[in-house]
Order: structure tokens, then sequence, then C-alpha cells
């Protein structure tokens, strides 16, 4: 996989820790949250295959929101050459839209999104 191909995957994982952080995801969540994803990174991903990543990461089991979020940061870390400002500004819109897209944003989504804000700025 190509470094702007892990990014995009890195995100799919926030995406995951950002759903699963106030619990389980449930079958309907998955595919809001894979639609909220491929939506919202078109603008930067035409040459990637964003759909087809997000439905391989929904389709794992992960036991917490940290293992995958630990992961994600690692990956962009790995491969912040290819992060650009404007890819930034998609990701936390991204994670944000998937927070407020069941029902009320919960106080751990809110963290997650947060902590990655804060992450954000030393990448």
């Amino acid at each position: 996989m190509e470094g702007k191909a892990n990014l995009y995957y890195a995100l799919g994982e926030l995406a995951y820790a950002v759903a699963i952080a106030d619990g389980k995801v449930q079958k309907e969540e998955r595919k809001k949250i894979h639609d909220i994803v491929v939506e919202g990174t078109a603008a930067h991903s035409k040459d990637i295959d964003v759909s087809e990543i997000i439905f391989h990461i929904l389709q794992k089991d992960k036991l917490d929101w940290p293992t995958a979020y630990d992961w994600a940061l690692k990956q962009m870390r790995l491969y912040d050459n290819h992060l650009t400002a404007d890819m930034k500004v998609d990701f936390v819109s991204v994670l944000d839209e998937i927070a407020h897209a069941f029902n009320s944003v919960t106080i751990e989504e809110k963290n997650v999104i947060d902590k990655f804000q804060e992450d954000l700025k030393s990448i």
C-alpha cells in the first residue's frame, strides 16, 4: 500500500475508534460510517479506493478504540510526508460527522476527536 493509501486506511481506523468509543458498532452504523468517510474524502482521494479500505476495516473485530487510534496515529506519523493541510481538515471533519451521525455526540466520542486534533498538531 502506498503512503497516501495508508493515510486513508488510518482515517478508517480513526473512524472506527470514534464509532466504538461509546460502545459497539452496530451493523446499520457500519454503512453510515462507510458512506461518511467515502463522501468526506472524495475531494482528495480520487486515486485511492477509500470505499474498499473502509469496508475492510469495518469487517474487523477490534477490542477497543485506543488500539485502533494508536495504530492510526502511528501510520499518520510514518506517512506524514503525504499528509496535506487539506487532508487534516477533511479527516477531522469526517470524524466529527461520524460522531454527530448517531444521535448526540458522547463525551467518549468528543474525547477521541479532541485527542486527534491535539495529536495532529505534532504531525
